[in-house]
């Protein structure tokens, strides 16, 4: 059997902190820590180097790490040296010290792993990790890393934590913290925050949240999952608090890391104001451009100096990395620095760069240093392709576009190559440097991937067309990494590029307009438009006339089973009479559905028709009532491309007047009163980018009339629950056992919510179980309620909120709460009948315990007493009712607790002795 070196390691960490710091408060150090892993050897190799990160207190001398067991997840686990300053770590400002160790690793396979650091213990006084003996609770910090298949999907590092995770905050002073996660894959990064851990799978005791440390309206912590920004608004207790997030690295739409952070945050009862960072927030720059900005910090206390630092990806770039040029040191604010990037081709990627400026201040030497963060967004985007053109000829169409393209020649073959999309219709969008690819807009791809040339330029030809269609293409770059097997990942699309528009030969109509003229439930109206053929692509003398058109027409969206529409048949017996015309199609219900439209086109009094045009829907507006609002969305179905909508409402005379535009299809309409009809309707405007078609297109959709109530339900109210094991009392009163629930009015903090009247509470005995209603709780302003329960305090509750129309919030986050029990054996008894400590029982005070597996044996190993009943009772008689001589035995004991898990087996089993004593 092959040994467990994991636990052998951590059996001699043990009997090393035994001998080498025998006073547990000695061994108190850890503050923050990670792991980062990073794959060596290439992308086929299963070695990685794996740096266990820690900081540390420095005075905490005796119980300094010079070594560090690692496990790697596979079964084996090893000692590893500490490996910077030296061998002896680098101190830091307030009693800090940090540590790197690190070490490879060969693995036997490719597969997911979880590395992992345990060690006693962490600094004592921390105050929401169980208080007040946080020093007896282990620090553990894990990376769960996963190899990529070589052939598809590429190496893999974790990305790198720019931002040290230690600082100092005062009282009532908002704290601001970012990671400042790095990823060199160019993988997305998520962030949510945990409780802290204290071994593999086991979260620390009495943990509690920093907003839940004096809780209160002016106590929020926040963590944006997207940025990694941290705000803590504010603190109210000082002390040294712990928090630990997950990054997690997400590749191909699959998560494949995750990083542990545990930080420290140090709240000091201080009179000082946090310095003032200023910088941009947001910048989308093309590649090959120069980013340049000016930061500056300040601070509201006139006496203190600021120094101001700059860390982030651009800085440490292997390509063209970006500068920050600032006084070093404290200096008298308002201190200026500036951020220059000159952006090259190898930096275009999805993801935005995070630069995060620190300012610190500095009253004097016995002083906190107070840190504000501001966190710049940089997204470097590829250039658009240039100069794009398009030819018909007959079945295809031909797209070119300018060579050399700008980022053709990115090191590391990044430039991977181009995409030629389309669509019916034009869609004239503005360019938005912040958005990159086509995603959304209405064009399909046509071909993945081409580097297709010609006559010195790039090109793609489109044989997929249709006669009398107009096409309009657009081409992007694209930029990956190569696995090793030549396929690309982490693929990034360029900005796209111009828009170019073709009309293959047109020698059938084109539908331009489906314009409702009149609402009405069976008296609707509807004015159909239509262009004729053009006469060149026609071939008037081979397709003579007669010439008729045909107007055909389906409910709703249907582009299908189209039928003709009476009166809509319209003939010309020459082409010169053919003209451009209309159609108005009448004693519609335009009221309540959409009406989709087509025109055949006959030539040489043919009954068949030569072709038929695309069809078009009338624009179909919907409206949703709201509190104090209107919600208007509508749709259509049309083969041009809208570009703007106009939205109209009548006014008080009747007269329908603009209110709004948008290049999208919804609108909300606010500051209404509630009980008044508004009525509404929508102008479109379009285009073909062709010639010779009316421009723009203008359709008005039908009118809607609704009255605007509050639909809205109210924000959820945030829940938190105490009761005597949360806060640490150590023994429990007779049942009923109580859980106290507290939680905040929406009235208060949410500003769509002004009327909430009750509140619903929610519970379920177990987790993962079905919450059901417990209780009802009037008032807006009672926002407490004491939960009795007979059996244990474990299970978990949800509230909403519910205002005057009966809207009801989501749930609350859901807080499971669970029993602390506490089961002890005491070792030894007299069963000799004189009324005093004759039965062998727990420790008074006893709970939450469904039942024990207690077996006791004499010193032959024989059994003499057994009992699943909690209580014990053993009278000192064996089971055949003879007593048991005096002497010394030894019990085994399996815990089984109530749980908010349901009734689980307590991880460790109770052995011990117990001294009989008959005749005393």
């Amino acid at each position: 059997m092959m040994p467990n070196f994991k636990n052998l390691f951590r059996f001699v960490a043990t009997l090393s902190a035994l001998f080498f710091f025998p006073k547990i408060s000695n061994a108190t150090h850890n503050r923050a820590g990670e792991i980062h892993v990073r794959q060596v050897g290439g992308c086929n190799s299963l070695m990685v180097e794996a740096v266990i990160i820690t900081w540390t207190r420095t005075s905490s001398t005796n119980a300094d790490r010079d070594t560090l067991i690692i496990c790697w997840g596979d079964g084996t686990c090893e000692a590893v040296p500490r490996s910077n300053g030296g061998g002896e770590g680098v101190p830091q400002p307030n009693d800090i010290k940090f540590n790197e160790y690190r070490a490879k690793h060969t693995y036997a396979g490719p597969a997911t792993y979880k590395i992992s650091m345990t060690d006693p213990n962490r600094i004592a006084g921390i105050i929401n990790v169980n208080p007040p003996s946080s020093d007896n609770v282990q620090f553990h910090i894990e990376t769960v890393y996963s190899f990529q298949d070589p052939q598809f999907g590429g190496c893999n590092t974790t990305p790198y934590l720019l931002q040290p995770p230690v600082d100092v905050a005062c009282v009532g002073y908002p704290f601001k913290h970012n990671p400042n996660a790095y990823d060199v894959d160019g993988d997305s990064l998520s962030y949510k925050l945990i409780v802290p851990l204290a071994d593999l799978g086991t979260q620390v005791p009495n943990y509690s949240y920093p907003y839940q440390i004096v809780p209160g309206f002016d106590n929020i912590l926040q963590l944006d999952p997207v940025s990694g920004d941290l705000l803590w608004q504010s603190p109210q207790k000082a002390g040294e608090y712990n928090l630990a997030m997950i990054i997690v690295s997400w590749r191909n739409g699959q998560p494949i890391d995750t990083t542990i952070r545990d930080m420290q945050i140090r709240v000091e009862a201080c009179k000082n104001n946090p310095p003032e960072v200023m910088a941009e927030d947001k910048i989308c720059i093309v590649a090959g451009k120069i980013v340049d900005f000016e930061v500056t910090g300040d601070d509201p206390d006139s006496t203190d100096f600021v120094q101001l630092t700059a860390l982030g990806g651009p800085l440490v770039s292997k390509f063209s990395p970006a500068t920050f040029d600032v006084k070093i040191g404290y200096q008298i604010p308002i201190v200026t620095g500036r951020f220059h990037w000159q952006t090259s081709c190898e930096h275009i990627s999805d993801q935005p760069y995070s630069v995060v400026f620190k300012a610190v201040d500095s009253l004097n030497k016995t002083a906190p240093k107070l840190a504000d963060l501001h966190t710049t967004s940089i997204k470097v985007v590829g250039p658009a392709p240039e100069d794009l053109q398009a030819a018909a000829a007959a079945g295809e169409v031909e797209i070119s576009w300018e060579k050399p393209y700008f980022c053709e020649n990115a090191a590391e073959n990044y430039f991977y190559g181009f995409s030629v999309w389309r669509r019916e219709g034009s869609n004239p969008f503005p360019p938005d440097t912040c958005r990159n690819g086509l995603a959304g807009r209405g064009y399909t791809e046509q071909i993945f991937f081409t580097k297709e040339m010609s006559n010195g330029r790039y090109i793609f030809k489109d044989k997929k067309v249709e006669r009398g269609r107009t096409y309009c293409y657009r081409v992007l770059a694209k930029f990956a990494r190569i696995s090793s097997g030549g396929y690309p990942y982490n693929l990034v699309e360029s900005l796209p590029s111009e828009e170019v528009c073709v009309q293959l030969p047109r020698d059938l109509p084109l539908i331009t307009n489906v314009d409702i003229l009149k609402t009405g439930t069976t008296d609707g109206e509807i004015e159909i438009r239509w262009s004729k053929p053009v006469a060149g692509d026609l071939d008037t003398i081979l397709n003579h006339g007669a010439y008729r058109y045909l107007v055909q027409r389906a409910p709703d969206f249907a582009t299908t089973g189209l039928t003709d529409v009476p009166g809509g048949s319209i003939s010309a017996p020459e082409f010169w009479l053919a003209n451009d015309t209309f159609f108005v199609d009448k004693n519609l219900n335009t009221s309540a559905q959409a009406w989709t439209y087509q025109i055949s086109f006959f030539v040489k009094s043919q009954p068949v028709p030569l072709g038929k045009t695309n069809t078009a829907s009338s624009i179909f507006l919907t409206i949703a009532p709201s509190d104090n609002a209107m919600n208007l969305t509508w749709k259509e179905e049309v083969p041009w491309g809208n570009y703007r909508y106009d939205i109209f409402r009548k006014n008080a005379a009747g007269v329908f007047e603009q209110i709004g535009t948008t290049a999208n299809k919804f609108y909300k309409d606010k500051n209404l009163l509630n009980g008044h009809e508004y009525c509404y309707f929508v102008r479109s405007f379009g285009t073909y980018s062709v010639g010779g078609v009316v421009n723009p297109i203008v359709n008005n959709s039908q009118q809607v009339c609704s009255v605007p109530k509050d639909m809205e339900p109210p924000c959820p109210p945030d829940l938190t629950i105490s009761n005597l094991c949360t806060t640490g009392e150590s023994e429990q009163p007779d049942p009923p056992f109580e859980n106290d629930l507290s939680w905040s009015n929406p009235n208060q903090f949410c500003p769509e919510t002004d009327d909430v009247l009750r509140y619903n509470i929610y519970y379920s005995v177990e987790k993962n179980t079905t919450l059901n209603l417990l209780e009802t709780v009037d008032g807006a302003e009672n926002t407490k309620f004491t939960h009795s329960l007979p059996d244990g305090l474990a299970g978990c509750y949800a509230v909403t909120a519910i205002d005057s129309f009966e809207n009801e919030s989501p749930k609350s986050t859901v807080v499971c709460v669970d029993n602390c029990p506490d089961y002890r054996l005491p070792n030894a008894f007299t069963p000799n009948g004189d009324g005093s400590n004759d039965h062998f029982t727990p420790f008074p005070g006893w709970r939450f315990i469904d039942e024990i597996d207690l077996q006791i044996f004499n010193r032959w190993g024989n059994l003499v007493f057994e009992t699943t009943d909690p209580a014990i009772n053993w009278d000192g008689k064996t089971t055949s009712g003879k007593a048991v001589a005096t002497g010394t035995y030894f019990y085994v004991c399996k815990v089984f607790e109530r749980r908010v898990d349901g009734v689980v087996l307590r991880p460790e089993v109770l052995k011990g002795y117990i001294e009989v004593f008959q005749n005393r």
